[in-house]
């Protein structure tokens, strides 16, 4: 058995995991009723998905200058899949599209309660200001 026959075959068995980390990920969220846990069923797999896939075609290329052009793909993806998972969750969680029961411990409550307080108090403030500016233009 030849170098390329290996080579083949791990381009294929890692295709393969790639291929079932992107349907896992494509499963979960049919499959699940929560939007936090739609992401998590999203974001893990997927990224796992594409690197496996991105190491079976790096293995597959002929040279490291083939390969390398992959590297900026994974990098992107990396940092792209969990700023904007953070983003949704963060969103789905103001908007409250998520079940109670399934948070343990809920450590971003008082952050969001300060902040709409915050809110709140500033556009009390604004209120106010527009009053008094009303006031002296209207004497």
């Amino acid at each position: 058995m030849s170098g390329e026959f290996w080579r083949d075959l791990a381009t294929i068995v890692l295709l393969l995991a790639g291929a079932f980390m992107s349907l896992a990920a494509g499963v979960g969220l049919l499959r699940f009723t929560d939007m936090l846990q739609r992401l998590h069923a999203q974001s893990k797999p997927q990224s796992a998905g594409l690197l496996f896939i991105l190491i079976g075609l790096a293995i597959q290329q002929n040279g490291w200058a083939p390969a390398l052009m992959l590297v900026p793909v994974l990098v992107f993806q990396f940092l792209t899949t969990p700023t904007a998972a953070h983003t949704l969750a963060r969103g789905g969680y103001r908007s409250r599209r998520f079940e109670d029961a399934d948070l343990f411990i809920d450590e971003l409550e008082d952050d969001v309660a300060r902040a709409q307080r915050a809110e709140e108090a500033e556009a009390r403030r604004e209120a106010a200001q527009a009053a008094r500016d009303a006031a002296a233009t209207s004497e």
